[in-house]
């Protein structure tokens, strides 16, 4: 399976820390000490999770040398909608015209868009597909509170996209390897971070316990997927994790032995964009590996949940 193109879709609000600091009366930069994050991007006036995505599809076809003729497979990620109903799949088949597509909805957290194209390779290995369209999107900002101190400063809005075919295409990114799993019966599981409509929004209620099982078992799926495919860290050119808490990304970087400049990060200017985060992150660092070259893409979804996938250049 085969990554053809992406595209990107951010808000134009930047939202910087002196904004939450004048809400909860904290100094400014005690935010980006405690999480890594400077500004966050927020949608505006009559944006949200499937505008976003119909925007980050519009740029994929602008700049990414592909085409949705012979999409087969829609899967839209998010765990933020703007109608459960009329789904980010169904917007963008409806948008982009893509008759007798499948379209379907994805929700484990953060790790939606690995899991996403999780679901696409066993449509693919089944025979069933031969081209998808992935969009991760999420409006953060729609369920969360800015005035919670606990997490309200950590959330950030946007929307990637990605086309994948069963034949090499001009990005030339080949993904070798998935793996996803539930974690619900560890830790707080369930518990640990919800998001009820109309009970709270997104609530963050045990910050500890995510961060811990977020670390290892980002770590631990990183190590599985190498140890499968017999690779080492020292093989991998980039590891592209869930910009969540940049202290999650250095302790998983120091887990592993990583040195930094193998770690893509996008977190500082974007903030926690959920499941996005790792398909906008991949969208601005793909340019850098060169043939050959392995990347590995890592998240931990509130839930439990933890996924992987093995990506290379093709040689």
């Amino acid at each position: 399976m085969f990554i053809h193109a992406s595209g990107e879709y951010l808000p134009e609000r930047v939202v910087d820390n002196d904004y939450f600091a004048r809400l909860t009366g904290r100094a400014s930069p005690w935010f980006e000490q405690l999480t890594g994050i400077r500004q966050r991007r927020r949608a505006g006036e009559g944006e949200n999770a499937n505008s976003m995505a119909i925007a980050a599809v519009k740029h994929l076809l602008r700049t990414g040398d592909a085409t949705l003729d012979d999409v087969d497979l829609i899967i839209g990620a998010s765990y933020t909608p703007w109608d459960t109903i009329g789904t980010i799949a169904h917007v963008l088949q409806r948008e982009f015209s893509l008759a007798n597509a499948r379209a379907m909805y994805l929700s484990t957290a953060c790790s939606s868009f690995i899991d996403a194209i999780d679901m696409a390779s066993a449509y693919f290995v089944s025979g069933r597909s031969r081209k998808a369209l992935i969009v991760a999107s999420e409006h953060n900002s729609l369920y969360s509170s800015d005035g919670d101190e606990k997490s309200g400063h950590l959330w950030g809005d946007g929307a990637a996209a990605l086309i994948l075919g069963d034949t090499p295409g001009k990005l030339q990114l080949e993904v070798l390897d998935t793996h996803t799993v539930g974690l619900a019966d560890r830790g707080k599981g369930p518990f640990g971070i919800t998001m009820v409509p109309r009970d709270g929004g997104l609530v963050m209620h045990h910050g500890k316990d995510i961060f811990v099982h977020a670390c290892r078992e980002m770590a631990g799926m990183a190590r599985l997927l190498l140890e499968r495919n017999k690779l080492t860290v020292g093989d991998v050119r980039l590891v592209i994790p869930h910009q969540a808490n940049k202290r999650i990304i250095d302790s998983v970087a120091n887990d592993l032995g990583l040195q930094p400049q193998r770690v893509a990060l996008t977190i500082g200017e974007l903030g926690n964009t959920g499941c996005a985060s790792v398909a906008i992150t991949l969208h601005r660092y793909a340019h850098k590996l060169e043939p050959g070259e392995y990347a590995l893409l890592i998240a931990f979804g509130g839930g439990y949940s933890a996924a992987g996938a093995l990506v290379r250049r093709v040689p």
